[in-house]
């Protein structure tokens, strides 16, 4: 391992040196391994409360976006329906 470790780095963490990039491999489905171990990634997504309210508040407004939506489909097809004499969806007296 390198002797020059930068002063900002985590407590145990040491910069790989060229001897160990022979550690490194990658497989036909290009994932990396290290030591023939599969290198993981993960990522955890972390909300303020703040956010998470925005979310569900912007959920809310989605879900009742789609059923006007389908609302607003199912009437244009009546109308459509209706004006060719179909009354499958039903038409309005006249």
């Amino acid at each position: 391992m390198s002797a020059h470790i930068p002063p900002k780095w985590p407590e145990g963490v040491e910069p790989i040196g060229l001897e160990d990039l022979n550690r490194i491999g990658i497989d036909s489905e290009r994932q990396l391994y290290w030591d023939g171990r599969r290198i993981e990634i993960r990522r955890i997504l972390d909300l303020t409360t703040f956010q998470k309210r925005i979310a569900v508040i912007a959920t809310i407004v989605g879900l009742f976006a789609g059923l006007a939506t389908i609302a607003t489909g199912i009437n244009n097809a009546s109308i459509f329906l209706c004006v060719r004499h179909i009354t499958t969806l039903s038409c309005p007296a006249p």
